[in-house]
């Protein structure tokens, strides 16, 4: 979740700090939170290692966790719950959220975790910028990187393979420093989806240890990829731009006429889907979603929005990270703390 995808995060990099214990906020549920997830409890992290926890949706608790660097995503399986975030750093807690330990930390990196998933208590991946991807298969008790070249464009990739034909030490090095962020990771079904910098969408069906670029007519940044049911697939980004795949086919452009930044998506019924993003903005989607002809280079002050499309701001205009619902409730991480949505 989370990520380096809002211009948010980026300001408050200057906080990242590992190895310390968190500082129990009394404001901590108006700080900066980047995401959620929820099961039969919610958990929610952001900024200088805040992690609130609630069994109802209505009253938050700050947990005591091993770290004050700033976490960018969560994800919960059974009881067992992992956080990332800057430093490289993976928290993990085995009840819930009660109590954590630190299971990795490598602030040598200078790269920062963006997204975790895990497919039961012991397989897992965290990703990051400049194409950081670690996987587990034992619950996060160690953690072993790996190089995903499929996720580069074509050209890059060709170049990478002359190079390797003539120094593979070189190859490897070349490989890590321009792989792109990997913003967000989805799991759905059998198969795995990827959004990140310069276009990168990607889909695995082997949990992610081989991927396939899909072939997109943008090179900007994609936030969230979502599938909405199973022929039609949604990714939002950079500067309000929302694409849509049906049947495996050609990704086309969904003209909003509005320009914030998009964080994610967040599925509000059948017939309605919501990207969240920056200034508050919240772009209700009837479906099946209206395409355009032209693209993300259209003028904007000539934008007419399809039928079927409204855009709304939040009150306070901060930046929605990410959305869940949870106990009839829809619970929003933002720039400002908890927000209670209605996109009903």
């Amino acid at each position: 979740m989370r990520h380096a995808i809002a211009t948010v995060v980026a300001m408050l990099a200057s906080f990242s700090a590992c190895c310390e214990q968190s500082y129990i906020a009394p404001l901590a549920e108006k700080s900066v939170l980047l995401d959620v997830a929820a099961t039969n409890f919610v958990v929610m992290v952001g900024e200088r290692g805040h992690v609130l926890l609630s069994a109802d949706g209505k009253t938050f608790h700050q947990a005591d966790v091993p770290s004050t660097t700033m976490l960018t995503a969560v994800d919960i399986f059974e009881n067992n719950v992992w956080a990332v975030g800057h430093d490289a750093v993976i928290l993990h807690s085995a009840d819930a959220g009660n109590t954590w330990e630190q299971q990795f930390s490598a602030p040598e990196f200078q790269r920062p975790f963006l997204d975790v998933l895990f497919f039961d208590d012991l397989h897992g991946i965290a990703v990051g910028a400049y194409g950081l991807f670690y996987r587990t298969l034992n619950g996060g008790k160690s953690w072993q990187p790996e190089l995903h070249a499929t996720l580069l464009p074509t050209a890059d990739r060709e170049y990478l393979e002359e190079i390797k034909q003539e120094d593979e030490s070189f190859y490897e090095q070349e490989l890590n420093s321009i792989l792109p962020h990997i913003n967000r990771i989805t799991n759905i079904g059998d198969r795995l989806f990827i959004a990140g910098e310069a276009g990168l969408l990607a889909a695995s069906e082997d949990q992610g240890k081989s991927w396939a670029r899909f072939d997109v007519e943008y090179t900007g940044s994609f936030f969230d990829i979502k599938p909405l049911d199973e022929k039609t697939i949604m990714a939002v980004g950079l500067r309000g731009n929302i694409f849509v795949m049906r049947d495996q086919g050609n990704w086309q452009y969904v003209n909003t006429c509005s320009t914030s930044t998009l964080n994610s998506i967040f599925v509000a019924s059948a017939e309605k889907v919501v990207a969240l993003g920056n200034n508050g903005m919240m772009v209700a989607l009837e479906r099946p979603l209206p395409v355009s002809q032209s693209g993300p280079s259209a003028d904007p002050s000539q934008c007419q929005p399809a039928a079927g499309i409204s855009v709304t701001q939040l009150e306070g205009k901060a930046a929605i990270l990410n959305a869940v619902t949870f106990n009839k409730h829809t619970l929003a991480v933002t720039a400002n703390g908890i927000k209670y949505l209605h996109l009903d």
